[in-house]
């Protein structure tokens, strides 16, 4: 794959949503969670994106403003709405909120409704860690996994990410996965790539086993654990898109449908570790839980969760990998909008 410079990804980016009327605050704060997705070995949720996020808008699916109306609130939790706007500014501004509350509540629970898919779940996670705050992200999605014993698609990959701050020397332990064996976008990216995806990822329409990706995308993702990933789905959903008035029990929609809004929700919540425990004991007790997992196995061999995210750039200086198909959409795009296109070194 070609390699693209960071800030040259940026620019573009940058440059395509603003053309698109996207206030200038809130397009940064996009390009931000395209940086992090890149710079964290999840690209699959980063700049490929782009050409459905102006489809949408074009035709009216997704807000280009994301106005986070309040709907209820109480001092450590609040409602809001986000008009169909984008995820990524709907969830750092609702978990923003959440962290001012955990300030002075001790904890802080925001639910947005009416929003779209945020990118990287670990994303909106490390908004909160960065202030100190352990943190829960969950939202549900469109369908994509069947109920244990059935074989319609009902409920979403619904994302989840548990975040919590370490101290110097040690990289945050951010917990980012879906409930079904890999992640959606592996096997839209493998479709756009033309790459088969492992046996066991999905099955096809007819319930079968595929290691076709466009039979996997109209067919159901298999859940991680059995029913025990479908279980998670299950309360996901409830929390994220029952709990926020959001759509649920399979009305979410995918960013490729034609058909209307996503409409999915986000459960965001922070706890300010700090009033709980003395800083200096909580990182002595990671320090202590880090060596514990690495000592288990051999030198290097034993990773905390999000620690080889967070190192995915040693070695690469500012470039990351595109596919040659995710650069043709990003050129196309580059012609509709009208944008300089994206630089190659």
């Amino acid at each position: 794959m070609p390699d693209i410079a960071l800030s040259a990804l940026e620019r573009f980016c940058l440059d395509v949503l603003l053309g698109q009327g996207i206030p200038a605050e809130d397009a940064a704060l996009i390009v931000d969670s395209i940086r992090f997705a890149h710079t964290h070995g999840k690209g699959t949720h980063g700049a490929g994106r782009m050409p459905i996020y102006v489809n949408r808008i074009q035709k009216g699916l997704m807000q280009a403003q994301t106005p986070l109306r309040e709907l209820s609130s109480a001092p450590a939790m609040a409602l809001l709405d986000a008009g169909d706007g984008f995820g990524q500014v709907a969830a750092i501004r609702g978990m923003d909120r959440a962290v001012e509350m955990a300030k002075t509540c001790g904890i802080g629970l925001v639910g947005i409704r009416h929003s779209h898919n945020f990118g990287t779940a670990a994303f909106v996670a490390a908004r909160a860690v960065e202030s100190g705050m352990a943190a829960i992200v969950l939202a549900n999605a469109a369908p994509a996994i069947a109920p244990t014993g059935g074989h319609k698609a009902v409920f979403g990959t619904n994302p989840m990410a548990f975040g919590f701050p370490a101290p110097d020397g040690m990289a945050p332990v951010i917990l980012d996965m879906a409930t079904s064996q890999a992640a959606r976008g592996k096997i839209r990216l493998a479709a756009t790539n033309g790459d088969d995806i492992p046996l066991g990822w999905a099955l096809d329409e007819a319930g079968e086993p595929t290691c076709d990706p466009v039979a996997a995308l109209a067919g159901s993702m298999l859940p991680v654990g059995g029913a025990k990933g479908y279980g998670l789905s299950v309360v996901v959903d409830i929390m994220a898109g029952l709990m926020t008035r959001s759509a649920s029990g399979g009305m979410a929609r995918n960013l490729n449908n034609p058909d209307g809004p996503s409409r999915c929700g986000h459960m965001l919540i922070a706890i300010d570790i700090a009033q709980m425990m003395p800083q200096a004991e909580y990182d002595a007790g990671m320090r202590d839980l880090s060596a514990a997992a690495k000592d288990a196995g051999a030198e290097g061999a034993v990773f905390l969760p999000g620690e080889r995210g967070a190192g995915y750039m040693q070695g690469r200086g500012d470039h990351v990998p595109l596919s040659d198909a995710v650069i043709a959409k990003l050129d196309a795009l580059a012609q509709t909008t009208h944008v300089v296109p994206l630089e190659r070194d």
